[in-house]
């Protein structure tokens, strides 16, 4: 089922569009959230809706509401098609001549090898189903290395072996000193310490992706990221480092820093700790302006308008994450409960959607077994964490 027919199918949406109140602004807001893929149809589909009732004083009946947004819906769905093959066949003629595409787990990525001998990642889908795979290791898109599910450990600071959780010994392949680009996925439920080759520390977690190569060998030390990363980076002047997002650049000498570009959300957010990094657009123009942080501030770019803002931050609040612990001061919920369905690859359900609004301050110690982490919330909020099954809760 389409976005389109989903929120046909929802009764609250046409409450929303002909009879709007307070509450269900509340819950409307936060389930563009909760899903920010979806802003730009649920916009799109009441905009048309308004403009249709602007125009008449009839009143409509929940038989006709239907039939009109079916009739919108078709319209929406042929601008879209028209707009997804005119992209396509731009596409097409801009990297048919130098990339060739690898599919991983749910994605699509471009490799274009130009000039150089590293590889330069260009993202045109990155989207990661979090509740299906374990972790994998894919090198060079061929071989594939499963990891244990929870905690891994991955280190290529040995010039000759990839070492997996401090033991096991994976040997690099070299073809005409060409870095081979490897891709570790960490789905749901798991997290991930990697060693780059170059000593810079990287902490993966849940529900994340990282490309990156066995090697650095050109003037720019670059990685892509999809989900959250908290990265440590190895100073080096002469060879800065580079995280990419499908959204953001961030440029950095040597520093530490927290990045979160979960496909799914509509922000990007990178939290600096130590030292300086220069944040630009993905894709950006020479005119555009970068933008530098010093510590404790954090940049959030709103992907829908583009716009990015500067905040004063306890940046602990963006980093204890990686020992285990989530940190919030007045978060709503649904936000709480997000990170939660990452960190232990489980699904939530409000029986009352306006609950996930409820604000929260405090710590939570997600290393503790689940059941003592809901316990707390529910102290905390006056909630019950009702277990479905193995994977499924819902809050009343």
């Amino acid at each position: 089922m389409d976005i389109y027919s989903r929120l046909i199918e929802n009764p609250l949406f046409f409450k929303w569009i002909f009879h709007p109140t307070e509450e269900l602004n509340a819950y409307w807001r936060a389930y563009l959230e909760q899903n920010p893929a979806e802003t730009d149809a649920v916009l799109e589909l009441k905009s048309n809706f308004e403009k249709y009732l602007k125009f008449t004083n009839k009143k409509i009946d929940e038989e006709s509401k239907k039939k009109l947004a079916y009739r919108i819906v078709k319209q929406l769905d042929a601008v879209d098609k028209k707009k997804k093959h005119t992209l396509f066949v731009k596409n097409i003629i801009k990297y048919a001549a130098v990339a060739f595409l690898f599919f991983s787990i749910g994605s699509s990525l471009v490799y274009l090898y130009m000039d150089s001998r590293q590889p330069e990642i260009v993202v045109e889908n990155s989207v990661m189903p979090a509740h299906a795979q374990d972790p994998v290791l894919i090198i060079d898109d061929q071989q594939q290395i499963k990891l244990k599910p929870g905690e891994s450990e991955l280190d290529y600071s040995n010039s000759d072996d990839i070492i997996v959780n401090r033991e096991e010994l994976v040997k690099k392949k070299t073809k005409d000193d060409t870095p081979e680009m490897n891709t570790l996925i960490i789905p749901y439920g798991s997290r991930s310490k990697i060693t780059l080759a170059d000593g810079s520390l990287v902490w993966l977690n849940a529900g994340s992706r990282l490309i990156y190569p066995s090697a650095f060998v050109d003037k720019r030390r670059e990685v892509f990221l999809v989900g959250e990363a908290f990265f440590e980076v190895t100073k080096n002047e002469k060879q800065p480092f580079f995280v990419k997002t499908a959204d953001v650049e961030i440029k950095v000498l040597g520093t530490q820093f927290n990045v979160s570009a979960y496909p799914e959300d509509y922000s990007v957010q990178t939290a600096l700790a130590e030292g300086s990094v220069e944040l630009s657009r993905s894709n950006a123009s020479l005119l555009d302006k970068k933008i530098k942080l010093a510590p404790g501030e954090l940049a959030y770019f709103n992907k829908k308008s583009k716009e990015t803002v500067i905040y004063n931050v306890d940046v602990e609040y963006y980093t204890l994450w990686i020992q285990g612990l989530f940190s919030f001061s007045n978060t709503d919920l649904n936000r709480i409960i997000r990170k939660l369905e990452r960190f232990y690859n489980i699904r939530f359900q409000f029986d009352d959607p306006l609950k996930g609004s409820i604000q929260i301050t405090g710590k939570l110690d997600v290393t503790k077994e689940k059941n003592e982490v809901f316990e707390y919330l529910s102290n905390l909020t006056g909630l019950d964490f009702i277990e479905l099954n193995a994977n499924n809760y819902v809050i009343k």
